[in-house]
């Protein structure tokens, strides 16, 4: 920690202020988080409010608060050492210390810290204001503990006359409120912390340092923070700086998971990268499903869009005729061009050599994947492959390689996303297949066809897209039927006879 650094901890911010910024992180610095946050939390509640027993516990035999303390020319002399550096230090500048502490108030400390040492003790523990000072300057702190050997009741009495002279609730919150945030939330921070917290504090920067920076329990901090912050909130109001309108900025922000939130308050940290990508893929398909392609590519720019929902989600140039009068094409250079309205219905509908299967695409919840498929197919990627695999014991079957008719095929050129996860899957489901690293789909897909395939629940992420109506469902069922164990299929079988895709036609539903 710098200098300048430690000097923040003599003013008690560093730890809630780093909290704070976590807490309102997500490229959001420049934006204005909500206004008017619930009465109830802005103001202090009734026990935060309130200081402990200890806390409230005044020095033995006080001098009246408005007559001088008389202290020896040993004492004066420390506590003009700690007053100068408290209040006087010209190292902390503006830029450092956005605020000022009363002078009464850092008179009242220096004089009262001084106090608890008689002129013996002084002498006993080596302290005098020059030492004191030289300690300060090297370290930036005082942490008296952490030099002298003193006791557990001048301990005591030196938080005791940290708390009692200065409202360091109200220094809490004006540096928090100096780090941008409005001064209503920077109270109720402030507020939340509780009596033992501040005392925590003091002790910190008086006796000992803390690895917890100011001593603070982390979860405390934490606690205050969840307590004053609306997140969802803030998201919306800086969507809606950011250009998105207010019905799309509204859906992302609510639609935000709980674990999001958690996550973002730093209340819960991701576990592994799969779950961090996951949670990637869940807000890169909320945005996707709430915002127009416009407000999309206005969000990459931002920052705020994970790269795999911005960038990586769509490509560019033409899309192809839509009524599939294009070329034939397996190969491509990057993802495809949205082409599917997002605000739209479509359907697939598979011409098989088994019969007809038909399919609404779900281009609300999961419109990258949608568009994905719907894009190869008006492409004839799909056209004249083979449902390649069959698997009764998850209930399966798979298809969508034009290169290989195996699993082994190369894929398109590209991957896609996820967008979401905690996927559950049931009968007449269509599902994308990847392997097991995140964002790893391109066109392979599976049907769901009966109830074994829920086992895949917790095997991973394998993005549901769409769903058969009951007649496409039977002839998934009659396919599933025909499997038969073949010895040179990696994956264990296939339908005898072969089923062909003849094509995929994409077509709008009303």
């Amino acid at each position: 920690m710098g200098a300048h650094m430690r000097k923040l901890k003599l003013v008690l911010l560093l730890a809630l202020v780093c909290l704070v910024a976590a807490a309102c992180s997500s490229d959001s610095d420049d934006s204005t988080p909500p206004a008017a946050a619930t009465e109830a939390a802005a103001q202090p509640t009734e026990a935060a409010a309130q200081p402990t027993e200890a806390a409230a516990t005044p020095a033995p035999d006080p001098e009246p608060a408005d007559a001088p303390v008389v202290l020896t020319d040993g004492q004066r002399d420390l506590a003009d050492a700690l007053f100068t550096a408290i209040h006087e230090d010209d190292t902390m500048q503006d830029e450092y210390r956005p605020f000022t502490i009363p002078e009464d108030q850092v008179r009242c400390l220096a004089d009262g810290l001084a106090g608890v040492f008689s002129d013996d003790r002084l002498v006993e523990l080596g302290m005098s204001g020059s030492s004191v000072a030289a300690i300060y300057e090297v370290r930036g702190i005082f942490a008296l503990g952490d030099t002298y050997a003193i006791t557990e009741d001048e301990i005591s009495e030196i938080v005791d006359r940290a708390v009692e002279c200065v409202d360091l609730r109200s220094i809490l919150a004006a540096g928090i409120e100096a780090e941008g945030v409005p001064g209503e939330q920077a109270r109720c921070i402030a507020s939340e912390i509780t009596s033992e917290g501040i005392r925590e504090m003091a002790m910190s920067v008086f006796i000992a340092e803390s690895e917890n920076d100011l001593g603070i329990d982390p979860e405390e901090a934490q606690a205050a923070s969840q307590a004053c912050f609306d997140i969802r909130e803030m998201l919306y109001q800086t969507f809606v700086q950011e250009g998105l309108s207010e019905e799309s900025a509204r859906c992302v922000a609510d639609g935000l998971s709980d674990e999001i939130v958690d996550m973002m308050l730093g209340a819960q940290e991701p576990e592994s990268d799969e779950e961090i990508a996951e949670m990637f893929g869940q807000i890169s398909a909320l945005q996707n499903r709430c915002l127009t392609p416009g407000e999309l590519e206005l969000m990459g720019g931002s920052g705020f869009t994970p790269a795999a929902a911005s960038g990586e989600a769509f490509g560019s140039g033409p899309c192809p005729p839509a009524d599939g009068s294009g070329p034939t094409a397996l190969d491509f250079d990057g993802p495809q061009p949205l082409c599917l309205d997002p605000a739209k219905q479509y359907i697939a509908v598979f011409d098989t050599s088994a019969g007809e299967m038909r399919i609404d695409l779900d281009t609300f919840n999961t419109p990258i994947t949608a568009n994905n498929f719907a894009v190869l197919a008006q492409y004839h990627y799909y056209d004249g492959t083979l449902l390649f695999r069959t698997d009764p014991s998850i209930g399966i079957i798979q298809g969508g390689a034009p290169h290989t008719n195996s699993p082994s095929d190369p894929g398109p050129g590209y991957t896609i996303p996820d967008e979401g996860f905690g996927f559950t899957y049931e009968p007449g489901q269509i599902v994308m297949a990847r392997t097991a690293a995140p964002n790893s789909a391109g066109a392979q897909f599976f049907f769901a066809v009966n109830e074994n395939t829920a086992l895949l629940n917790n095997q991973g992420t394998y993005v549901v897209f769409g769903q058969m109506d009951d007649e496409s469902l039977a002839v998934a069922e009659a396919i599933l039927a025909g499997h038969v164990d073949q010895p040179d299929n990696p994956l264990g079988g296939g339908p005898e006879p072969p089923v062909t895709v003849n094509s995929v036609t994409i077509g709008e539903i009303g």
